[in-house]
């Protein structure tokens, strides 16, 4: 498949989000990605994620807005969270009992397997404690 990386929710809302705390290490990740030539590949939860949180923290404007570069762009792949994908991330759900781990980080989990991608690009520690790479690097 390539050079490939998977963007998780909290890493692109924090590229989007100007004011948020996570914007300018989010923005120097994507940097060294591009450097790199990695790309990136998301899921249609991830990106539901995206927009929902940018529509609420940031207005429905800039969530549309994000939401078309993503829909657009060279560098991203969204892939859709098929029922197989569903299963398989529903199982992890079940099984892994982390308080903050969500269905979307879960089906993502999946979704990584498939692709045999061993990274993402987050600052979300779930994705570490599953045994995956982050980026970036945290702590």
């Amino acid at each position: 498949m390539g050079r490939w990386i998977l963007a998780d929710s909290s890493a692109l809302v924090g590229l989007f989000l100007e004011g948020d705390e996570w914007h300018e290490p989010a923005r120097r990740s994507l940097e060294d990605l591009r450097r790199e030539r990695l790309r990136m590949l998301t899921t249609t939860d991830v990106f539901d994620e995206v927009v929902t949180s940018l529509r609420k923290w940031a207005g429905h404007e800039r969530a549309v807005q994000a939401g078309e570069i993503l829909r657009r762009s060279a560098l991203v792949r969204v892939v859709p969270v098929d029922q197989e994908v569903r299963e398989e991330g529903w199982k992890r759900f079940v099984k892994l009992k982390h308080p903050a781990l969500s269905l979307t980080d879960c089906t993502s989990f999946a979704v990584m397997d498939r692709f045999g991608i061993a990274e993402a690009f987050t600052f979300d520690e779930d994705f570490r404690k599953a045994g995956y790479a982050i980026r970036p690097a945290q702590g």
